[in-house]
C-alpha cells in the first residue's frame, strides 16, 4: 500500500480473504468462533498493512468506563503534580479513576498515549499539550466526539474546552511592577518560545510592559533553545557589561530559566538583590530558600486541573452543551527579596 491512511477494515477484509464481520470480530478480541490460524493470519495482514483501527469511532458506541485520561508535557516538573492531583481529587469524588501518562515534550509520544487511552475507552482526556500547532489529530478527536479539555497549556484554536492562567497579565504586571520599583532597566530570561503558547504569551507581555521604559526590549530578550548554563551565563554576562552603572532585573518566564538565571548568577559572584534583580515562575520550594526568597509569579496548578476535571466530567455528563468555554485563572505575585535592591527605595508591602 502506498497510503497507509486510506487503509480500512475493508481493506484489511480483501487481503486477509476474510469478511469484515470477522475482521470485526478480530479488532474486538471475539475470537470464541475463530480459528487459531485465521486469527493470527489476520494479525499478520494488519501488522503488514500498517492498520490501525479507527478505534476513536468504535468507542463512542460502547458503554462508559468511568477512566479519565490525563497527558501531561513533563511529569518531572514539580507544578505538574498539583495539577494531577486537582483533576483526580476532583475525579474520584466522583467515582472516576484516572490514569495518567507524561509525553516528554514529544508530540509523538503524546499522540501515542492519546491514541492508546482512546483504545482502553476513556471517557474522556485532559491533555497538557507539547505543541500550539496541533491540529490533525485534535481535530480527528474533536470531529469524532472525544471529550477533552486542555489544561494550562493552549493551542492556536479552540476546539475543546480550555484552562489556563493569566500568562500574559501577570506576566505584563510583573515587569511593569520591576520598573516601578526603579529598576533601570529589565531582560527577559525565557526557555525556547517554540510551540508553547504560554511562553509565547509571556514573552509578548514582556515587550508591552517594557516598550515605554526602554528603546528596544528585543534586544534584552534572551532566549535559551539549549538550556545550556554557559549560554545563561553568557547572556547575563552580556546584559551586564551593556548597561553600566545602571540598576538591573531579570524576568525569567519559565521555572528552568529562572534555576539556571539563579546558577549563572551565582557563579558570576553576582549578589541578589544587591548586584542584580530577579524573578519569575513559578513559587516551587527551592525559591523560598535562596537569599531570602525569589519573587515569583505562583499559577493555581491544583485549580487548573480542578476546573479542567469539572468541564470534563459536564461534557461526559451531558451538564455542559455548546462550543468549548476558554477559562484564565488568576495568578498571584509573590513579592520576596530578590527584587529588594536596597540602593532603590523600601521593598514594597
Amino acid at each position: 500500500m502506498n497510503d497507509k491512511d486510506k487503509i480500512t477494515i475493508d481493506t484489511v477484509s480483501r487481503y486477509a480473504g476474510v469478511s469484515k464481520a470477522t475482521v470485526s470480530r478480530y479488532l474486538n478480541k471475539k475470537y470464541e468462533h475463530m480459528s487459531e490460524q485465521t486469527r493470527l493470519h489476520i494479525r499478520d495482514v494488519i501488522d503488514e498493512l500498517g492498520y490501525r483501527p479507527n478505534i476513536i469511532a468504535r468507542n463512542l458506541k460502547t458503554k462508559t468506563t468511568k477512566l479519565i485520561g490525563v497527558i501531561v508535557s513533563d511529569v518531572t516538573n514539580p507544578v505538574t503534580v498539583h495539577l494531577i492531583k486537582g483533576v483526580m481529587d476532583y475525579c474520584t469524588k466522583l467515582g472516576y479513576q484516572v490514569i495518567t501518562a507524561s509525553s516528554d515534550e514529544s508530540v509523538a509520544k503524546e499522540q501515542e498515549y492519546i491514541l492508546s487511552m482512546v483504545d482502553r475507552q476513556v471517557d474522556g482526556l485532559i491533555i497538557n499539550v507539547v505543541d500550539y500547532n496541533e491540529y490533525e489529530l485534535l481535530n480527528t478527536l474533536k470531529e469524532s466526539g472525544v471529550n477533552m479539555v486542555l489544561a494550562d497549556r493552549t493551542i492556536n484554536k479552540i476546539l475543546f474546552d480550555t484552562v489556563t492562567t493569566d500568562n500574559y497579565l501577570a506576566s505584563k504586571i510583573m515587569v511593569e511592577k520591576l520598573y516601578s520599583m526603579g529598576y533601570d532597566e529589565v531582560a527577559l530570561f525565557s526557555s525556547d518560545l517554540l510551540k508553547s503558547n504560554v511562553r509565547l504569551s509571556r514573552y509578548k507581555a514582556f515587550l508591552a510592559a517594557s516598550k515605554l521604559k526602554t528603546a528596544n526590549p528585543e534586544e534584552i530578550s534572551y532566549i535559551f533553545p539549549k538550556e545550556r548554563e554557559d549560554d545563561y551565563k553568557t547572556a547575563l554576562q552580556n546584559f551586564i557589561e551593556n548597561n553600566p552603572n545602571k540598576r538591573l532585573a531579570i524576568f525569567a518566564s519559565t521555572p528552568m530559566a529562572l534555576l539556571n538565571l539563579v546558577n549563572a548568577a551565582y557563579e558570576l559572584n553576582l549578589h541578589i538583590p544587591e548586584d542584580l534583580g530577579v524573578c519569575g515562575y513559578d513559587n516551587l520550594t527551592w525559591t523560598k530558600l535562596i537569599g531570602g526568597g525569589i519573587t515569583v509569579v505562583e499559577q493555581p496548578f491544583f485549580d487548573v486541573g480542578k476546573e479542567s476535571a469539572s468541564l470534563l466530567l459536564k461534557r461526559i455528563n451531558g451538564e455542559l452543551t455548546g462550543p468549548p468555554k476558554y477559562i484564565e485563572l488568576e495568578s498571584k505575585i509573590i513579592l520576596r527579596n530578590s527584587t529588594r535592591n536596597p540602593q532603590i527605595a523600601k521593598f514594597p508591602k
